[in-house]
């Protein structure tokens, strides 16, 4: 049987994966060595599907970065790009490119690394269409399928909670059909015509629910990085490069979680790293440190005397003498040190952050910091629990970090 084309969203302004959201689209970002959107490419690959259509917005089609990303691997697919003008929503989007589209084809983002997996169990619904879906204990926060067996019939979102048909929320990943555009395109324009058409094709056509025994991990939110973190560390065996330089005096344990040291790295004396870990191409771990739970990628530095903890640090980002917890830092970051992260409230509970100007309930109890793309941080800095930092950042010598902090904004004493 022909495989459908695949459809990958990328285009929007991800302004909710504020401070991370300057650089390319959040797919591309470099996770255990390897761009997120690089992996669901090679799932889709695996799993025989040759054709791929990417959305990206107009600032990755202007500055090439999407299709550079891309191009840097063979995926045996053959990949083609539009452009979404404007972040309108998923409808628009997918409008761009309706003339390309055949009877049936998938809708997937570029971070669902197993997306050819189930794309492949959608398509052995035999049916006109399928979406996936999963159970909630919070219905009144999702879109909810209406179901008939399991048939799709409508999505509410959002109800009222006390009130919803369902316990089954849609996510991400669809199959849909020329009755789908079809109807899209008779719409008004607007953010949420997707699931407006989405739902109208459920009452129109034989649309099928392909429930999952656990939920897509989405990128809403940067913290959200920690899932995938979890799923990347499972899929993984220890492995030391031959190419790589441990100190005689280094303990290395992975009796919690794999271990993962890369070519060039270096782990000097006296350190400890406790899986799950990932160490990549050309990082440091300097002497006495501690790195425990985290993922360093290419060229960061963990310089002596400073522990690490369920941390992810990206490319070419420096720190030392210092204490990281439940943080992020972004791409070639500056951190001098005595950098103390903050990672959990008083009271234990969960961690609340300003996102869009709204305060945002993180789902979470422990978060130390997210940091953008270039972020300088001076000596002695300390951070409150769910401090985002914008790219560009400067902050002082010394200074006590409470609220968030813009792209390229200035913090210092007054």
């Amino acid at each position: 049987m022909q495989k459908p084309k695949v459809v990958i969203l990328a285009g929007g302004s991800n302004s909710r994966f504020f401070p991370l959201n300057t650089q390319v689209h959040k797919g591309a970002i470099n996770f255990f060595g390897q761009p997120l959107i690089t992996r669901t490419l090679n799932n889709l690959a695996q799993n025989g599907f040759k054709e791929v259509i990417i959305i990206q917005s107009r600032r990755d089609e202007e500055s090439g970065s999407l299709r550079q990303v891309v191009g840097q691997n063979e995926h045996n697919l053959n990949i083609t790009f539009a452009t979404q003008n404007e972040s309108k929503g998923m409808g628009d989007a997918l409008l761009t490119v309706k003339d390309q589209l055949e009877n049936k084809f998938a809708v997937i983002f570029p971070d669902l690394l197993n997306g050819g997996d189930l794309i492949n169990e959608m398509l052995n619904l035999d049916s006109d269409g399928s979406i996936c879906a999963s159970q909630t204990n919070e219905p009144w926060l999702y879109g909810i399928l209406e179901l008939d067996g399991d048939k799709a019939v409508g999505i509410e979102e959002k109800p009222e909670k006390g009130t919803e048909k369902s316990n089954i929320k849609i996510l991400g990943c669809y199959l849909l059909n020329q009755k789908f555009i079809s109807i899209l395109n008779s719409l008004p324009e607007s953010e949420y015509n997707f699931e407006e058409a989405l739902s109208q094709t459920m009452k129109e056509t034989n649309m099928r629910a392909l429930i999952l025994n656990e939920a897509i991990r989405s990128l809403k939110f940067p913290w959200h990085l920690f899932n995938l973190q979890k799923i990347l560390f499972t899929k993984h065996k220890s492995y030391t490069s031959s190419a790589a330089k441990i100190s005689q005096s280094a303990i290395l344990d992975d009796s919690k979680g794999p271990i993962i040291i890369e070519d060039g790295a270096r782990v000097g004396d006296f350190a400890k790293i406790v899986g799950p870990c990932y160490i990549g191409k050309d990082c440091l771990v300097g002497d006495y440190s501690f790195v425990r739970q985290s993922s360093l990628e290419e060229r960061s530095v963990v310089g002596a005397n400073t522990e690490v903890v369920r941390s992810i640090i990206m490319d070419k980002s420096t720190l030392h003498f210092g204490y990281l917890a439940d943080s992020i830092i972004g791409p070639n970051n500056q951190i001098g040190a005595g950098l103390i992260t903050a990672n959990k409230r008083l009271d234990r509970a969960n961690v609340i952050t300003m996102v869009k100007g709204v305060k945002t309930d993180t789902g979470i109890n422990a978060l130390g910091i997210v940091t953008g793309e270039g972020a300088k941080i001076g000596i002695r800095t300390s951070t409150m629990p769910g401090v985002l930092i914008g790219a560009g950042a400067q902050i002082y010598p010394g200074q006590v970090v409470s609220k968030n902090i813009e792209h390229n904004a200035t913090l210092k004493n007054s």
